[in-house]
């Protein structure tokens, strides 16, 4: 029997190595499925982590890096960190190099310069038959470079250019933030130059396939996933609200503080004894809890899930800014919670509106149907069970890899 040739991945990212007893927040997430199917591919697979200083500072063992990271993937791998660089800001480079370069831009600069082209040319001088790049971030080193490995894949999981759109045009508006509009076409272009790299580029949704195939013609949706837990816990009695998400990321931090600050102040007075539950890494260090609002807790990052969701009885996601499709959404739907949410944080996902989400704008049109479900449980129950339904059908995890393994081993040809 002839023997199968032994494949080397390399996978780029721009986030950092995960800590072990840390949150687990939807990039990982997003990561670990790529990972699940890279590893099924594979033979060995060096990962490049594109980092701060004070990441590398947290991994002073290389030795130890690769076993703790080789234990949080569930297969071997070996790590190298590349660190990113550092400027200070003044008006010409915020606000006008970055017109001409995406790779110029406060958000894009530290992954783009020579240092971390360099980290992924040492990484590519070694045969490497499969090249993941994760995030558009991680990209913009391979551009800089002639190399190519035999097939690329580029996991587009936010179309940036569309998340910066929406952050120049959220309100308030002040000339700096619409002066930053003129950046948008660079990014777009290197999302056109990515995508031109790649065997294929996945994206979490169909409008999202769907807005990309503008700019790039081999495009696949993977969409965002989780395992579909055996049994959902029973709806609880108590009028608790939940909010979940990683709050180093903008949109999650103004989201958690709307529902506390302005949304549950109305359910409370409909509903005097309800609460909101913040969990997720980061909640603990919100503003709001500084003033230590009535009715809410913020727990922190919170290991055990099927207990968050036994205490949760409506998921609110009152998100105004962002993109992708919201994990924390898939998640709820799998437990079988009523969802209330904004257009913006159910963007992408099939769940629809009445049947198995409500989907609101306001503070008080999102307060009046939490209040609703506080006191419905009919309704909870029809909207949870419909929701878990359509995450089992688009949403498992299992079946996804096993399309995603399908696509990484049979890479559409080249155009040219």
């Amino acid at each position: 029997m002839a023997r199968r040739p032994v494949v080397r991945a390399v996978v780029v990212t721009p986030v950092t190595p995960l800590q072990p007893g840390r949150g687990m927040s939807g990039v990982y997430r997003r990561l670990g499925l790529f990972m699940s199917a890279i590893g099924e591919i594979a033979d060995s697979i060096d990962m490049l982590h594109l980092v701060p200083d004070w990441s590398a500072a947290e991994h002073p063992d290389p030795e130890a890096l690769d076993a703790s990271q080789s234990a949080f993937w569930s297969r071997p791998v070996h790590v190298t960190l590349s660190m990113i660089r550092r400027r200070r800001e003044t008006f010409v480079n915020h606000y006008l190099t970055g017109i001409a370069d995406a790779g110029a831009q406060k958000t894009f600069f530290p992954y783009a310069g020579p240092d971390q082209a360099a980290a992924l040319a040492a990484q590519l001088a070694r045969p490497a038959d499969l090249l993941f790049v994760h995030r558009l971030a991680a990209m913009l080193p391979l551009l800089r470079l002639n190399t190519r490995p035999a097939r690329v894949f580029f996991d587009l999981d936010d179309i940036e250019h569309h998340v910066a759109l929406r952050a120049c045009l959220a309100p308030p508006l002040w000339p700096g933030k619409l002066a930053t509009l003129l950046q948008i076409p660079a990014i777009a272009l290197a999302e056109r130059r990515g995508a031109a790299r790649a065997d294929l580029t996945f994206v979490c949704s169909e409008p999202d396939r769907r807005a990309l195939a503008r700019i790039a013609s081999r495009t696949a949706v993977i969409p965002n996933v989780v395992a579909l837990p055996p049994a959902p816990p029973p709806l609880p009695a108590s009028p608790t609200l939940m909010f979940l998400g990683a709050f180093n990321h903008a949109p999650n931090v103004d989201a958690a503080e709307r529902l506390v600050r302005e949304i549950l102040p109305l359910v409370r007075a409909a509903v005097p004894d309800a609460i909101a539950l913040i969990a997720g890494e980061g909640s603990q260090n919100l503003a709001s809890r500084r003033s230590a609002p009535p009715g809410v807790e913020y727990l922190g990052f919170v290991d055990d899930l099927a207990a968050l969701y036994a205490r949760s009885r409506v998921i609110c996601c009152p998100i105004t800014a962002g993109g992708g499709t919201r994990i924390k959404l898939i998640e709820a739907a799998a437990y079988a919670r009523p969802i209330v949410a904004t257009r913006i944080g159910a963007e992408g996902l099939a769940f629809a509106d009445g049947a198995e989400i409500l989907l609101r704008e306001s503070d008080t049109a999102i307060a009046e149907a939490c209040v609703r479900l506080l006191r419905d449980d009919a309704l909870c129950l029809r909207l949870g069970d419909g929701a878990r339904a359509v995450m089992q059908r688009d949403y498992e995890a299992s079946s996804i890899r096993t399309r995603l393994i399908s696509l990484m081993q049979r890479p559409p040809p080249r155009n040219g």
